[in-house]
Order: C-alpha cells, then structure tokens, then sequence
C-alpha cells in the first residue's frame, strides 16, 4: 500500500508540474534575454552544487538566482530557471532521474502559482523599488511554503523517518538565508536595470563567497557535532546505563555526525550468529532488515569475518550484495564492526537513500564512534550479568529473597500512587522433603527447577517469581486483586500438577499448595501482605489436604 501510494504520488506531481509548465509556456511564451539567463542558469548550479545536505533535504543559495530572475524576466522565466537548476543538479550531477522529475514538478508547481499569485495582487515585473517589497514578499513565502509542504510530503510518502529530525533544523536555517537572499537578490536586479551586463555578472560573484561561508560555517557545526558525540560515547563507557540505552545513545550520536535514512546494530552470540538488536529508518511496507546473519552471509557477516569496515558510496554500481532486497532502497552503506580486545561483538549498519554520501571523514568518525560503542556495549553486558546474578537464584533462575523484598516494596508504594491493587501469591510444594528422601537431593534440584519453569509460564510478562526459600516460592502481581490472582494460582497448580516431571528415577508428580492475599484490601503492609498468604497457604490450603488454592480471609 505504502509503495503504491508513493507511485500515485510521484505521478501525480510530476504530471500537474508538467502540464503547469508546458502551459504557462503555451500562453506566456519566456520573453527573455538568452545570453542573461544562460549566465543566471549557471550560477544557480553552481550554487546548487555547494549547498548544504540535510539527510534527503538539499539547502543551497540558488533562490537568490530564482528571485533575481523572477524581478528581471518574470513568472515563466524564474520557474524555467528553478526547475532547469533543480533538473540539471539531481538528473546530471546526482545522477538520480526520479528524483529530479519530482523535483522539477514540485518547482514547477511552487514558482509558477507563486508568480501567478504576484500578479494577480498587482506586482509588477521590471520594477524595483520599496512599493514592491510586499509584492516581493508575498512571492518568496509562497513558494518558500509550497515547496516544503510538497517536500514534507513526498518524503513522508516515501516512508522517510530520519528526516524528519531534521527538518526543524533545516527549515529554520533556510528561513535564515532567506533574510540574506531577499535584499541581495532585490540589490542584483536593480544593479541589471541600472549598470553594464559586466557589472551584473561580477556583482553575482560574491553569491559563490558567501555559499561556501555557510558551508564552512555548517561544517565548523558539524565538527563540533563530531567532537561532542566522540565525548558522549566516552561519558558513556564509564555509565551503567542497560544495554539497551546504551543502543539508543549510539544510534542517536551517529544520527548527529553522519547524514542518516536508516541505521542497524547487530550483536554476536556465542555461535558467531549476529542477530538484530536495534534498527531505526527502515522503510515501512517493505522487507525490512534481516533478524540474523552467519558467518560469511551478506553483508553483515562479511563486516564481522573480515573484521573490516564495508563502505560502499553506490549500492547501484556495487553488486556484490545484490541478494540483499532492503539495500536497493538505499545508494550508500557503511558497516563497521564492533571489536573488543581483538575479537567482533557485533557491527553497526549505517544507510542513506542518496548514492557518495559517505566520505572518508564519514567513515573514520563512524569507526571512532564505533570503537567507543564497542565497550561501552561490553560494559554494559558484563553490568548486566553481574546484577543479574545478584539478585537470581542461581538453581531455579527466578529471583532471589532480596530482590523479592525490595520489588513487594516498590509495588505497594506504586500502589499506593495509583490507587491500584497488587496481590502476592505465595506457593510451597507439597511433600518435597519425601522426594528428596526418596529420589535424592539432585533430582528435588531437577524437580524445583521444573516447577519454577512451570510457575514462569503461567504468569505475565510483568509479573515477578521468587524463590522464598527452599521449596517456597512467591509470586507479585502488579494491579491485580486477589480473586483475579487466585485465577492465576489456580492454573499453575494444575500445570504443576496435571502431568509428570521427567527425571533420572523416572516420571514423579508433584502437587504445589498456594495462599493468596492482597494490598490493600486483606494487607496495609509489605510485612501483613507476606504473612497473610503466608496463612492463607497453611491454613487454608495444607491443612484442608494439599494441592489446594486459598484466599486470606480478614
């Protein structure tokens, strides 16, 4: 759907910029001094050409060119200019052929309505003067407001996500040059009325000075962009952030100092297999990126058993990864691996839609950053293990005593700000001292991890399963009553009991016993809560017969 609206889309734009076009030409005809124009043609590319790339959104001086045109030769003139710069900057210099008949529609459209709006209100072409600055003004924030609602929404169409970061930007710094480009292209126009055609052309001269001013300028920003991110991702290696926003941080620095569509970061198991953590930008509608690559597989396998970074400037010329349908969205891709003491633990997958995007200095900022990440996602893995085994019971991997008490506190104050319930359940297996007697201690261990496993299963996502103590275990339901808990209590006593545990002695069947109560309606504490399905459990369940479920009674 999302393919085909973009299809509907590109035609219809390019269709109504065309038939526009060719009309305004039809009925007006271009009027124009050649040799003028072919001399304005040309500045305008070439002010195109040292424009400033936001991601998909191209920022050059060339309207000054636009708006001295339209002051000396008129609506049809301007807009022929616009759209023959635009054509000639995305289909010759860019070699990007949609592109560029997209964005000579969208120029078309923009130049021509706005010209025709100036006329209509009483502008007058071949006169500069202070009357006509709001005739003038008019002009340039109609085509400024229709050329971006047009960009806007082609981008938003083609399921570009990343530009829209930064489009704030872009449209705020281009709003800026236009404060430059109204007086200077108002200066230029009067100087062609009053002065030689000599003087004309030299007075464009300082345009070229003052593009590639804010080009500097834009590169002096992206420098210090560059430096800031180099000193995030070293702040970051001394945090002890998760895993997670650590991912979130390297994706969003990247976003920052390279020009972005989409980005991918891919970690390696213990087998060599790197699997997708964390993608933003991919294209909705369409395949999207690969969940897991082997050894050698594509091109995220080559990266990590090259050891090497992959930057390729024209995915449409390069065809060794042909086989991979998500690149034929993007011109340009550079994979860099993430090393730690020598060995690969994962690579990161940076794309754009246009083709040259990344230059060298693209590629060595992605490797520092990359080198950076790599540890700071090391950190960040090993923090993880170590907390994890702090708070795990290490036989049946739920959690230990002590986080349990810190997690029932953490949900009665919680509770008690929502005014929600949370129940508590607490279980305790039937009989388990006869097993161990029985069977042995190392199959009561088999036997206790089993149930956990089956207590796990059976309860939500956000659910937290302890281990008490021994064969106790307690499970916290967040927002729940204890009618609903008792549910809950019910379907894993019958998971626990309904079939056999499979051990080296054979099939055993065990029976587990709950109680259950609630805060704040059968408890008004942490302690009252324990100790009331601690009750409910033994007075209402062992003593009744075992593999029984009850509820605290006040």
């Amino acid at each position: 759907m999302g393919k085909y609206r973009e299809l509907v889309f590109n035609i219809t734009l390019i269709t109504i910029g065309s038939i526009l076009f060719v009309w305004a030409l039809y009925r007006c005809g271009i009027g124009i001094d050649w040799r003028v124009f072919l001399i304005l043609l040309a500045f305008a590319i070439i002010l195109d050409n040292i424009g400033i790339m936001y991601t998909d959104i191209k920022l050059s001086l060339s309207p000054t060119i636009g708006i001295t045109t339209f002051l000396i030769f008129g609506t049809v003139g301007a807009a022929t200019l616009m759209v023959s710069s635009v054509m000639f900057d995305t289909i010759v210099v860019r070699k990007k052929i949609k592109n560029g008949l997209l964005n000579g529609g969208m120029f078309s459209i923009a130049y021509l309505v706005a010209g025709w709006f100036y006329e209509f209100i009483g502008g007058k072409i071949g006169i500069v003067s202070f009357s006509q600055v709001k005739y003038i003004l008019s002009y340039v924030i109609i085509s400024f407001l229709l050329n971006n609602f047009i960009l806007y929404y082609a981008l938003k169409v083609q399921g570009k996500i990343l530009f829209k970061e930064y489009w704030n930007e872009s449209v705020l710094l281009e709003l800026g040059t236009y404060i430059v480009m109204i007086p200077v292209s108002l200066l230029l126009a009067y100087i062609y009325f009053k002065h030689s055609l000599l003087f004309f052309v030299l007075s464009l001269t300082p345009l070229i000075f003052i593009a590639y001013a804010f080009r500097m300028i834009r590169d002096l920003i992206k420098a210090n962009k560059r430096l800031n991110a180099i000193y995030e991702m070293v702040k970051m290696i001394n945090s002890k952030l998760e895993l997670e926003q650590i991912l979130d941080t390297i994706i969003e620095v990247i976003s920052q100092v390279v020009s972005v569509s989409a980005a991918a970061i891919y970690l390696t198991d213990s087998n060599g297999v790197a699997a997708l953590v964390k993608s933003i930008g991919n294209r909705e509608g369409e395949e999207g990126f690969k969940e897991n690559y082997f050894k050698d597989e594509g091109i995220i396998g080559k990266c990590i058993s090259s050891n090497k970074t992959i930057a390729i400037k024209d995915l449409k010329q390069d065809k060794r990864f042909l086989k991979e349908q998500f690149l034929n969205n993007y011109g340009s891709v550079v994979v860099a691996p993430l090393r730690f003491s020598g060995s690969v633990i994962g690579c990161l997958m940076v794309l754009h839609v246009e083709t040259n995007v990344f230059d060298e200095d693209s590629v060595k900022i992605i490797e520092i950053i990359v080198d950076q990440a790599s540890v700071a996602i090391t950190n960040a893995k090993r923090y993880y293990e170590v907390t994890k085994k702090s708070i795990t019971d290490p036989l049946t991997k739920t959690y230990n005593r002590r986080y349990f008490n810190d997690a029932l506190m953490e949900n009665i104050m919680r509770a008690d700000e929502t005014s929600e319930p949370v129940s508590l359940i607490m279980f305790d297996l039937d009989n388990f001292k006869l097993i161990n007697d029985t069977y042995g201690h190392l199959v009561g261990d088999e036997v206790l991890k089993e149930v956990a496993k089956r207590i796990k299963n059976n309860v939500r996502s956000d659910d937290i399963v302890a281990r008490f103590g021994g064969e106790e275990f307690a499970v916290i339901l967040p927002k729940l009553t204890a009618e609903q808990a008792y549910m809950i209590a019910e379907r894993i006593r019958n998971e626990v009991s309904s079939r056999p545990i499979r051990t080296d002695k054979g099939d055993i069947y065990v029976t587990i016993t709950g109680g259950v109560a609630d805060y704040p309606e059968k408890a008004d504490s942490a302690e009252k809560l324990i100790s009331h399905a601690d009750r409910a459990l033994y007075a209402g369940g062992k003593s009744k017969g075992r593999n029984k479920i009850a509820i605290y009674e006040v």
